[in-house]
């Protein structure tokens, strides 16, 4: 079967970022596109500070206090507005991770709402053919407690998932058919 879309989704962990690397080779083999795709919360927004230049009370308003007891008129400063964006910061860790040769031929998305659902709805609105995904290898209660995204994609994307293991001890990257070095 021959893939002609690879949907990456990446949390921007050390096992998404493995996966990323078997999704490439996909799409080399394929010539496939690939859309690295982050979920967000529903949440994260824009973050707003006002800094400097605000008075603390209207009698600091435009005064200062100068030797001799006078008062005089100081120019009062502007606030500085600084605007943190979590999409903006998200769309430059995507396009980070993109490989410098193939900037031009991936594609790098944002989506908002639960995971697993977002990934499923994402894929089937962009018709990808496969999805690549990292499994965080959670067990027991943590994987109760916490579920598994990599799970649910699985069990309701429409197209194939690619779902890689991630491990500290790469040593299992070095096997050739018929032999294995750990």
């Amino acid at each position: 079967m021959a893939f002609r879309h690879v949907l990456v989704p990446t949390d921007f962990s050390e096992p998404a970022n493995h996966a990323l690397s078997y999704a490439a080779e996909e799409a080399a083999v394929h010539r496939a596109k690939v859309t690295l795709l982050h979920v967000q919360p529903a949440d994260a927004g824009t973050d707003v500070y006002y800094v400097a230049g605000v008075p603390a009370s209207e009698l600091e308003a435009g005064f200062d206090f100068v030797a001799g007891g006078r008062l005089s008129n100081a120019p009062v400063s502007e606030p500085t507005v600084v605007r943190h964006d979590a999409s903006d910061e998200t769309l430059t860790r995507l396009r980070d991770l993109v490989p410098g040769p193939l900037r031009e031929t991936w594609d790098v998305a944002i989506a908002v709402g639960r995971p697993a659902d977002t990934i499923v709805r994402f894929a089937q609105e962009r018709k990808a053919d496969l999805i690549v995904m990292a499994t965080h290898g959670r067990t027991g209660l943590e994987h109760m407690v916490l579920g598994s995204v990599a799970e649910k994609v699985v069990r309701l994307a429409r197209c194939p998932v690619l779902t890689v293991k991630y491990t500290d001890n790469p040593g299992w990257l070095d096997c050739q058919p018929h032999r294995c070095q750990s």
